[in-house]
């Protein structure tokens, strides 16, 4: 189910410029992490166990199996607190990863609130529907190198772009400027899946993934056991 949202979804339609890559490198990994309640030290222990193992990881899913239909993650805002739990237990250690969570329900408004209208960053959190809770790490230098290659294309169109020969030449030698590598991100993501049919194929494969997830629990989530 997981590697259908990887494949499917966040490769398929293109939403992230870097997992294809470290996939097909070999540093991504997934540690599965069980239970229904487990703590914010032990899963920033299991992103430390895969380092040992692989020092050069470059994007650790850590995949929280089954833990969706029970407190304390029912609703993604929950698991986003428990996300920051997470990011404090692991510290300042080094190498540096960026934590993000991902939901079955991310996106989705709570009882009696009204759904937020569409825009590039209302969009974001409605990509994140994982079939199981997830902490997306993704090592701090392969957002460095993704920023520093968004901000050349970007300095490239500009110089491109620019009629002016005396503008050219000052921008030719000024430093480049910075950029918001999630923001830049968020805004391609918007418009190949925010609308029209690049939405409607993303919906329904994350349907199809979610119904896959339903029919594969039914049995554990029904059993007498976890009465």
């Amino acid at each position: 189910m997981h590697d259908r949202y990887l494949l499917e979804v966040v490769e398929g339609l293109g939403l992230c410029p870097f997992a294809r890559r470290s996939r097909e490198q070999g540093h991504v990994h997934r540690p599965l992490v069980y239970g229904d309640d487990p703590s914010p030290p032990h899963a920033a222990q299991r992103l430390r166990e895969v380092l040992v193992s692989d020092p050069d990881a470059e994007i650790v899913l850590l995949t929280f199996v089954g833990s969706t239909i029970e407190p304390p993650w029912a609703r993604a805002r929950d698991f986003d607190d428990f996300v920051k739990n997470v990011r404090a237990a692991y510290g300042e250690t080094e190498p540096l990863f960026f934590m993000v969570g991902f939901h079955p329900g991310s996106g989705r408004p709570d009882p009696g609130e009204d759904p937020p209208p569409l825009t590039r960053d209302s969009l974001v959190p409605q990509l994140r529907r994982t079939p199981d809770p997830v902490i997306q790490c993704v090592r701090g230098e392969v957002l460095q190198q993704a920023r520093a290659t968004a901000q050349r294309a970007a300095f490239a169109h500009m110089i491109e772009k620019t009629t002016d020969p005396k503008m050219r030449a000052i921008l030719e030698r000024s430093v480049m400027p910075d950029s918001v590598l999630s923001a830049d991100i968020a805004q391609y993501n918007y418009d190949a899946v925010g609308t029209g049919d690049g939405r409607q194929s993303l919906e329904a494969t994350i349907a199809d993934i979610q119904r896959d997830r339903d029919q594969a629990y039914a049995d554990w989530w029904n059993s007498p056991t976890r009465a």
